[in-house]
This record gives structure tokens, C-alpha cells and sequence, in this order.
């Protein structure tokens, strides 16, 4: 049982269940399915289910038809009364999209809009739950297809134009349409949650349609999109598209993290195995290299340089394919590459969009195909506009958050952007303060685990209190409601990431460009000895 699982399964230590009364709530939601059948003639939206969930209610999607690769997501309990709205809505004359609506009986009077993850097929339900939890009404889709799988994509453009803007736009437009719909009553407030895929989906937003949100949080975006998974297939290929017979082993890359920490660990003021900032850590890693005295591990020159390739932006033909990876936790940057996630995206990355060729393998990747990737950059899902001036002149606020020791993709690409924003719209830190704010989170892998402190309230089960100190949903409501900017983010690591041994430590993250250095005693444990500097 992997983390995630443990965490949504037990959420509710950290998210207490309200009840509620059935009552008419729950006649006016049996009755909602007769008049909002109608509600949009044009998209030929068809209502599959509306139905109230009582509190303790479990859907089971694979009973419902759904897709067998979706099971892997848990869904809890709900955690509050509410009534669920699930339509399809076509997109074009071969493509569709599902959307889930779930209207809270207790409304707060705010939407909240849940991205996908991955090749993203399928709805996230454990986090809207966790958008009901607060009052919110949760919007959230399917991205356009069934499953985690992109052979959905594979000679279907409309399809993949769902999956890069499409599907996402479409359900929070007609989302929105519900809600009024049902509560009789417009929205007050638009809020945007996601990670991965969904960091990038709500960067999509920012970028594309300023107008859909007041308030985003974009953690971990998979942007720029292109150049992601060619750098993933340049590093196997570099390195052995097999760990067993690569050119270093696991073994060896404990060996590196350990070295790293040797010359790196102690920048921030405590030996911790945590970098507070994977940028200052620019290790020699030409010590690392046998000679003819050498006593005990080392590597080959060829070894070097597939290690030290890594971590340089990998550039084809003057463009800039990635900005390479980071230092922060090698061994886990090395599971991530060799495990089965990377693998099948590479795989149906290339064989269903970039070559169109069922018989493609990583063997037959070369750096042109890398440049095609990015060349091609289907429905724009590079997803790097600089300007982003509509959405900060309409009063919008992003918070943009990456954890530094990130597995799959790489915080470079993340400090990458931000300082292209900043080149761009010619804004300083302080400027750009003022409505889009990024924290680089330490020891934190991709969307939650790692070394480091990694539950910030980014998703059911990921919230260890209802303070938006702790809670960074609570805390975009603040910043946009209130005027209450975040300085900092607290996020909080359990004891063997498992919650039910309680919390170990809590570290508050630095807004960008400020940096963590330890002031305190012993190890870094101690929250208080932190400063931003």
C-alpha cells in the first residue's frame, strides 16, 4: 500500500466528518436531473447521475463502468452531505467528456475546480470530496478519455485537444452553470487546485483564460510539457534502459546522494539530508572519478559523464529541450526514471502523438525526436506563455509551489518559468508578489512524499489541520479574500509518512526568492530555528 493510499484511506484523522440533515436537500437534488437535462442544447450535454451521498457513502466507479485503470485511485467516504451531478458532454463530432459536479448541502458560495493527473482519464474523486470537506463546490473531469492510458490519443486529435485544454475548460464552464443552476445562484468566488498535470492545467488557465479563476494553486506543473518526457528517454538512453544492466546501479546512486550530501547537506545551516535550495548545490563530481590510487567506490570516466549529463539543460539543435535535473534526492530521481510510470509515458508519448507508430520503442529514441516533440507541441501543451498580464490585471492570485527533490519532473523547469515571467511582464520579486507567489517546498518529491516535509493541504488526506498556515486551499481563500498573502507555506512530515504515528516535524517553506538557513540546534527538526534570508 503505497502512501497515497494510506493517506486517503485514513484521511479522516486529519478531516473530521460532518453530518448533516437529508431533508429537502435531498428531494431537490432527485429532482435536479428533470430540469438540468435541458440546461445546454448546444454542447448536447446528456445528465447521467444526479444523486444525493449521504455522509459514509462510498462510489465505486468500477461498478458504475468505469475504467479498470482508474481503481488505483481511492476514493474514501464522503466526508459531508452532497448532491452529485455526473454529464457527458460532447466536445466535437468524435470526442466527449465527463464531468463531475458536487454540490455541498452547506455551500460556502465558492467553486472549486480539481485537475486530473498523468495522462489523466480519470476523475479525482478523493479530492472532490476534500473540496466539499470546505464548502466548496467541486468541479473535476475525466480529461476527455477513460483511463490513465494516452492510447486514447493515438491518430484522435479532438481527443488529445480534450486532454490539453479542452476537457478541463469545458467542465468548468458548464460546472458553473450547475451550481447556479442548482443553488439558485451564481458563484461568488472560483477557486483551482491541482498538481502534475493539474499544476499544469491550472497554469493552462492563468495563461489562456484569466477570466475562470480567482484564486489558483499550481503545484508541480508538468510544463514545459514538450521537453518532459524526451528528457526522461535521453536519460535512459544515456544511462541504460535497464537497471539491472545500466551504467550505474542503485548501489551507485546512493553512493552519489551520499557524496552530494557530503559537499551540499550543510549549505543551509543543518545536516539533515535535506537541501533547502537544490540550486546552491553544485557538487565536484569529478572527485567521484577512479584513479589509479583510488580506495573504494568511484566511477569510470564513462560513468561520470552519464551522471554529470543529467544534470545540465539538455539543449538540441540551440533549443532548449529541458532545463535538466536538480540535486535534492538522487535515488529517488533514479526509481522514478526506471519505474513504470516514466516507462509507459515515454512509451505512449511517442508511439500515439509525437511518431504516430504503434512499433516505436525507447531503443529507437534519438535526440531528433526529442526536437520533434517540442516542435510539434500539439493544441499548445508546451503550456509556457510568459505574459501573464491578463490574469494579474483582473485581480487573480497563483500560488506555485514544486517540491525540490521531485522525481518525475524536474523543480528546474518550475524556477525556470518563473523567472521567464519575470523577463517578461519586466516585474521584480516584489512585484510579481503582488499576485503570483512561488515556494520551492525541500525534500519533497512529486506532489507529496520524500525526505522532507510534504502534506501542506494540497488534497484529501494531505491536510493536517484546518489553519491555513497548514492548508494551502484554505490559504489561497485567504490571500484572495482577505488580502492575507503567504509569506510562507508550512508543510509537515509524518512519522514514516504513515498517519496513523503522528506528525515528526513541520518546516516553513520560503516565498521565492528568499532561502531557508537554519539557526536552531541539533538536526533541523526544530521549526523555529528556520529563517528566511
Amino acid at each position: 500500500m503505497n502512501l497515497f493510499t494510506v493517506i486517503c484511506s485514513l484521511s479522516l484523522l486529519f478531516l473530521p466528518v460532518v453530518a448533516g440533515p437529508i431533508g429537502s436537500f435531498q428531494t431537490k437534488c432527485e429532482d435536479f436531473r428533470k430540469g438540468v437535462q435541458t440546461f445546454d442544447t448546444q454542447r448536447k450535454a446528456v445528465v447521467n447521475i444526479a444523486e444525493f451521498l449521504p455522509v459514509g457513502t462510498t462510489i465505486d466507479r468500477t461498478a458504475e463502468g468505469g475504467n479498470a485503470s482508474c481503481a488505483a485511485w481511492v476514493v474514501p467516504p464522503v466526508p459531508v452531505p452532497v448532491c452529485r451531478v455526473n454529464l457527458r458532454v460532447q466536445t466535437s463530432e468524435e470526442s466527449s467528456v465527463e464531468i463531475e459536479v458536487w454540490l455541498p448541502e452547506q455551500w460556502t458560495g465558492r467553486i472549486l475546480s480539481i485537475g486530473n493527473g498523468g495522462f489523466g482519464g480519470c476523475v479525482p474523486y478523493a479530492d472532490i470530496e476534500y473540496g466539499t470537506y470546505y464548502g466548496f463546490a467541486t468541479i473535476s473531469t475525466d480529461n476527455g478519455h477513460s483511463g490513465m492510458s494516452g492510447g486514447a490519443f493515438y491518430r484522435q486529435p479532438q481527443v488529445l485537444e480534450d486532454f490539453v485544454w479542452r476537457a478541463f475548460y469545458t467542465g468548468v464552464v458548464l460546472g458553473k452553470d450547475v451550481v447556479k443552476q442548482f443553488y439558485g445562484q451564481a458563484h461568488q468566488k472560483s477557486y483551482y487546485l491541482g498538481c502534475s498535470t493539474g499544476g499544469r492545467q491550472g497554469w493552462k488557465a492563468v495563461q489562456s483564460y484569466p477570466d475562470l479563476f480567482d484564486g489558483v494553486v499550481a503545484g508541480a506543473p508538468a510544463i514545459p510539457y514538450n521537453g518532459l518526457i524526451p528528457w526522461a528517454a535521453f536519460a535512459l538512453k544515456t544511462l541504460g534502459l535497464n537497471i539491472s544492466n545500466a551504467a550505474l546501479n542503485l548501489d551507485d546512486w546512493k553512493q552519489v546522494r551520499s557524496k552530494v550530501l557530503e559537499q551540499c547537506d550543510g549549505l543551509d545551516g543543518a545536516t539533515d539530508g535535506i537541501l533547502e535550495d537544490s540550486r546552491q548545490c553544485k557538487p565536484d563530481m569529478k572527485r567521484w572519478q577512479c584513479s589509479s590510487d583510488s580506495k573504494g567506490w568511484c566511477l569510470t570516466p564513462a560513468q561520470l559523464s552519464a551522471v554529470e549529463v543529467l544534470f545540465k539543460p539538455l539543449v538540441v539543435d540551440n533549443t532548449v529541450i529541458h532545463a535538466g535535473a536538480a540535486h535534492g534526492d538522487e535515488v529517488r530521481l533514479i526509481q522514478g526514471l526506471y519505474g513504470p510510470l516514466y516507462n509507459d509515458w515515454i512509451d505512449e508519448w511517442f508511439r500515439y502523438v509525437v511518431k504516430e507508430d504503434l512499433s516505436w520503442t525507447k531503443s529507437q529514441f534519438s535526440l531528433q525526436d526529442a526536437l520533434q516533440s517540442v516542435r510539434l507541441n500539439p493544441f499548445n501543451i508546451h503550456t509556457f506563455d510568459t505574459d501573464i498580464s491578463a490574469f494579474r490585471d483582473r485581480g487573480g492570485k497563483v500560488i506555485h509551489w514544486h517540491g525540490q527533490a521531485d522525481e518525475y519532473l524536474s523543480i528546474t523547469n518550475s524556477d525556470q518559468y518563473y523567472e521567464a515571467v519575470s523577463k517578461t511582464l519586466k516585474a521584480s520579486p516584489k512585484e510579481l508578489d503582488k499576485f503570483y507567489r512561488y515556494f520551492r517546498i525541500s525534500g519533497m518529491g512529486h506532489c507529496y512524499g520524500g525526505p522532507g516535509t510534504n502534506i501542506l493541504g494540497q488534497g484529501y488526506g494531505m491536510a493536517v489541520s484546518n489553519n491555513p498556515d497548514d492548508n494551502i486551499l484554505l490559504r489561497i481563500v485567504e490571500w484572495v479574500e482577505k488580502g492575507n498573502a503567504p509569506e510562507v507555506l508550512r508543510a509537515t512530515k509524518l512519522v514514516n509518512d504513515d498517519p496513523r504515528q503522528g506528525i515528526a516535524f513541520s518546516r516553513k517553506h520560503c516565498k521565492h526568492p528568499k532561502v531557508n538557513k537554519y539557526r536552531g540546534i541539533g538536526n533541523g527538526k526544530d521549526e523555529a530555528g528556520w529563517r528566511c534570508v
